[in-house]
């Protein structure tokens, strides 16, 4: 009973303060009420609802029809994600459902259930031209798993031409890859992950070489040409990016000494993109005094016999003429051959030129002649060029001039930007003074109600005294009875008490609340204030 009395008095307590508000106000409490009901509800619907987990994802159309109609026979809840790809169920029943669903077979055609998983589905009367072309899958489908792992990189299908490996052939064809990707969000390929799929699919499969790999995405761009570099776009995107780069490291230089606004800078790169291989070999000297590899020492010698001498003239066939060149001198021949072979070392060195790297660069630069003038153009050439790192030998090129600069344009954008930062600062001026005045407005209005409030409690209502006769009002003589006796004999008219309004109350709870509001965030209550007064109005 006593409940249900306290609840009665804090409703018609509420009631009261409701009936006191202006319609502002009440359209206000109406819906914060409405708002915290709804909030409310979707709270209890949250956190009443369970976590789900995904059990599968990149699930083909038929595999996720198939899941989701066993789930159903099972009685487990799920959920489709990832454009119908993925199936979710509560986390507390996803093991349970994977070992329900593996018990069935599935799935069994999605791209997670390629790879060397389908090496475990052959039979052993598979032929050879089965075996090889199942090995071949499932390396499409492990390199397209891990191409998957990428950033930005939705979806990947991989082919491979392996060709003919036969001993009976002089040439053998050598492998080539195809990769086609779907990125996430309409996003690109960066070079580095070109270059990085290239090398992990060349890497995978015997004797292919990365140029043999071409890259594509869904949209038909290519991203690899037909040396295996990057394509066209990739090479303007990274020429772009390093004449934007070499432009705003010179841009800043020169601020720093002309100052911002005085000079601008224009630099054009020429990158080399050939696949260039050099070989060089160069031989080493032997120290003095290190020991020879090898050395050769021959000796011949020949004396003549009889004491003849040796040698002749011939006659036909080859027969000495008798008496010609005979007498009994001692002739001699004596032949030496010395061969020495030195030690001596070999460098061979192999260098594979870097793709994109700088082959020339062209770096105009223009002064303001009237606020950089002063400043030698011979001296600024020579700071540049070592700033940007200018090789003359690859025809590197810095040109410097004093122009007149026009800055009009620039003049009038600041002037422009000045004048809408005057006016966004007297904006700001405005509504902090409406927001004051709104303010002030309101602790006068505050004020004025308070004194009237309290001017109003202290007027109390007596009522009509009955009235009396003259000689009542004096006091009472001596000869009168005692004043105890006067009261039991006649008794003095009862006043009743002024029964309080409850609206009074409301209001004057009402204004406690308000004032303490305006002292805590006068900012809202200016808010509330203009919101009122524009619906009035």
């Amino acid at each position: 009973m006593k409940n249900n009395v306290k609840l009665q008095a804090v409703v018609g307590r509420a009631k009261s303060v409701f009936n006191g508000f202006t319609p502002g106000q009440r359209a206000v409490t109406i819906i914060a009420v409405v708002v915290a009901v709804v909030g409310m509800v979707v709270f209890a619907n949250w956190s009443s609802k369970p976590t789900m987990t995904p059990i599968f994802t990149n699930l083909s159309a038929a595999d996720a029809s198939a899941i989701t109609t066993k789930l159903q026979e099972t009685g487990v809840p799920y959920e489709l994600g990832d454009g119908s790809k993925s199936v979710l169920v509560p986390a507390d029943k996803a093991n349970q459902a994977r070992l329900d669903l593996a018990a069935a077979k599935l799935p069994q055609n999605s791209p997670d259930s390629a790879g060397y998983a389908m090496l475990d589905k052959q039979s052993l009367g598979s032929s050879d031209f089965q075996q090889k072309l199942s090995a071949k899958r499932a390396y499409e489908g492990e390199l397209a798993k891990t191409i998957k792992k990428i950033d930005k990189v939705q979806d990947a299908n991989v082919y491979l031409a392996l060709g003919e490996d036969s001993p009976y052939t002089d040439n053998q064809t050598k492998p080539s890859a195809s990769v086609q990707v779907t990125m996430a969000n309409g996003s690109k390929l960066k070079a580095n992950q070109v270059d990085a799929i290239t090398y992990l699919v060349s890497s995978a499969v015997p004797k292919m070489d990365p140029h043999a790999v071409t890259v594509t995405d869904s949209t038909g761009q290519r991203y690899t040409d037909t040396d295996g570099g990057a394509g066209l776009d990739q090479r303007a995107d990274q020429i772009r990016a390093v004449s934007a780069a070499k432009t705003a490291e010179l841009q800043r230089f020169l601020d720093t000494i002309v100052g911002p606004g005085n000079s601008t800078v224009s630099v054009q790169a020429e990158l080399n993109f050939d696949n260039t291989k050099i070989n060089r070999q160069e031989y080493v000297l032997a120290k003095p005094g290190d020991p020879p590899l090898a050395e050769q020492h021959s000796t011949e010698k020949m004396t003549g016999a009889g004491g003849q001498a040796v040698g002749g003239v011939l006659g036909p066939d080859n027969i000495t003429v008798p008496g010609l060149g005979q007498g009994n001198a001692n002739s001699q021949y004596t032949k030496e051959d010395f061969t020495r072979q030195n030690p001596y070392g070999t460098i061979t060195t192999t260098t594979d030129a870097a793709k994109g790297s700088i082959k020339k660069l062209d770096v105009a630069v223009a002064l303001d002649v009237k606020n950089a003038g002063a400043y030698n153009a011979t001296d600024l050439t020579d700071l540049l060029s070592r700033a940007a790192g200018i090789d003359t030998n690859r025809g590197d090129l810095v040109k410097v001039s004093k122009l007149a600069f026009d800055t009009k344009a620039a003049d009038a954008a600041k002037s422009q930007a000045e004048a809408e930062a005057a006016a966004a600062r007297q904006e700001q001026l405005l509504d902090l003074a409406k927001n004051a005045g709104l303010v002030l407005l309101l602790l006068v209005a505050l004020f004025i109600g308070f004194r009237r409030s309290r001017k109003r409690e202290e007027v109390v209502d007596l009522g009509e005294l009955p009235s009396a006769s003259p000689q009542a009002a004096l006091p009472p003589t001596p000869t009168d009875p005692p004043l105890e006796y006067q009261l039991e004999s006649d008794l003095l008219p009862v006043i009743e008490a002024t029964p309080v309004d409850p609206q009074s109350a409301a209001r004057v709870l009402a204004r406690e609340e308000i004032g303490n509001l305006v002292e805590e965030d006068p900012d809202e209550v200016a808010r509330l204030l203009r919101g009122w007064i524009s619906e009035r109005n």
